[in-house]
Order: structure tokens, then sequence, then C-alpha cells
């Protein structure tokens, strides 16, 4: 692979995740929903509880063999997208709004950085799941997303 081709590859699959159902949840304390996702080069666990009409995220390093989570390095909640009527359109036109739709869109946070985060709804071969962006901020976002 040429160096102009592995950067392309590297920039679509930077600051990107993916996030299932929890199929093995059996308490209501565990998350709803769980993934992995790589920021700035760095791999991560996500972890996401449905709290009304929004998705709490934790992200923490991998656990790897280890039974219990380590401390969570960024968190945040996402907002969940207002649905967007269907638009008719004369027909063999394709619409003006080609576009992909957020299902989720909120702010992630730690202590030194912050990053806007969308997520995608996919329908995959076992079912739903999310595909996640991360667009860094310029400034850390509201303290409270920390604490």
């Amino acid at each position: 692979m040429c160096s102009t081709c592995a950067y392309h590859v590297e920039q679509r699959t930077r600051d990107r995740g993916n996030l299932f159902e929890n199929t093995q949840k059996k308490k209501p304390s565990q998350p709803d929903m769980q993934g992995d996702c790589t920021i700035d080069t760095t791999a991560y666990e996500i972890r996401g509880w449905r709290r009304g009409d929004q998705l709490a995220l934790s992200l923490a390093p991998p656990r790897g063999d280890q039974n219990t989570y380590p401390p969570d390095v960024f968190r945040g909640a996402l907002d969940a997208a207002p649905t967007r009527p269907a638009r008719s359109s004369a027909r063999g036109a394709k619409p003006a709004e080609a576009v992909a739709t957020p299902a989720w869109a909120g702010d992630i946070a730690s202590d030194d950085v912050a990053y806007t985060v969308r997520a995608f709804e996919k329908q995959g071969k076992s079912g739903l799941y999310f595909t996640l962006s991360f667009e860094r901020l310029e400034k850390p976002a509201d303290k409270a997303l920390v604490d």
C-alpha cells in the first residue's frame, strides 16, 4: 500500500468507534450498550446507558482480562436527534439531502480535552448498532460533563 493510501485509511479509522446493544445485561446498573473506539490513536472501551432522551457515555482504557473497569477517561451525554420528516421527490430524482443524520449527538470531556460525538444508526447482520465519530473541540466542554 502506498503512503498516500495508508494515510487515507488511517484518516477513515481515526476518531471512530462502534456501539452495540449489551446482550449480556443482567442488572439495571450494567450498561445498555457497549463497544470500542479509537480517539487520537488511543483505544477505549465505551459503555452507554439510556436515560430518557439521552445516552450517557463513559470511555475507559480497555480492561483486557480484568474483571473490573478502569477509571473513566471521558464522560458525557448524547441527545437524541430530532426525526426529520420524509421528503417527497420527483420520480428518479435523488433527495436534496443525501447527508447522513446522526441518531444521537453531544459532547464528551476529560480533564484536558473535549470531543463532539455523533452516533449514526446502522443495520448489521445481528441487529442495530451505532457508528460513532469524534471531532475534537478547541476548548474542553463544560466541567459538569466531567464530574
